[in-house]
Order: C-alpha cells, then sequence, then structure tokens
C-alpha cells in the first residue's frame, strides 16, 4: 500500500475550488486508489506562480528529500499546485529526482513526467 499526502491550495481569487471540494476530490482518490493517507499539506489563499510562495508546498518537498514519509502527493487539480505550467514541471522534475510522484484524478503522474520530459526537451533545444 503506498502511503500518501494530499495537497489543497486555494487562492485569492477564488479561481480554484474550495478547500472542501479539494479535500472531498483528494480523499476519494486516496480512497480509490487504496493509499494510505499519512500527511496533509494546505496552502490556504496562498498565490499562483512561484512555488517557493507556498509554505506547505516547500514543507511537502522538503519531506521528500529529508524524512520520505510518503511516496505520492496527491492535488485536487494540477492548477492548484502552480497557476503556471513552467512551476509545474519543476515540482514533477524534482518529485521524479526522489523516486516520488504526484497525482490527479485529472492527470496521471506518467502524464505529467511526459509533460515535463518533453518541456525540458524543449528547452534544451533552444
Amino acid at each position: 500500500m503506498a502511503r500518501a499526502a494530499y495537497y489543497v491550495r486555494t487562492d485569492p481569487e477564488g479561481r480554484l475550488p474550495s478547500r472542501e471540494e479539494q479535500l472531498a476530490i483528494v480523499g476519494g482518490y486516496i480512497e480509490k486508489m487504496g493509499y494510505q493517507q499519512v500527511a496533509s499539506y494546505e496552502d490556504l489563499e496562498a498565490p499562483g506562480k512561484l512555488l517557493y510562495h507556498k509554505p506547505a508546498l516547500k514543507e511537502a518537498i522538503n519531506n521528500i528529500k529529508e524524512e520520505e514519509d510518503w511516496e505520492v502527493l496527491v492535488v485536487a487539480r494540477v492548477r492548484c499546485i502552480s497557476d503556471d505550467e513552467t512551476a509545474v514541471h519543476e515540482l514533477v522534475h524534482k518529485f521524479s529526482l526522489y523516486g516520488n510522484r504526484i497525482e490527479s484524478p485529472e492527470r496521471s503522474w506518467e502524464e505529467m513526467l511526459s509533460a515535463m520530459k518533453e518541456y525540458r526537451r524543449a528547452m534544451a533545444r533552444r
């Protein structure tokens, strides 16, 4: 059984699902996948772009680097990580280096990993 954490972010503009909606989505996904939930991270009313302006997300990143309490970070929507696709690719790359993964009901880890690799190849060609 994979050990999972979830990440919830709401934004000041109200463009993301509410905290309650996100909790229902990630809770249902964790249950469906048969994961054991062991941690949670929440950045409420956090701005959308930069990863490091989100204290709870920084804590999750530190966990994969140091404590290794879980393997999977579940998010309701990929946009809940960041409004910026480059930032999402950065986070996916970081997780892949440590053998962790991010999952969402809307996009699998494989899809996120593939998009990140394509993005990195495109940047290398520039």
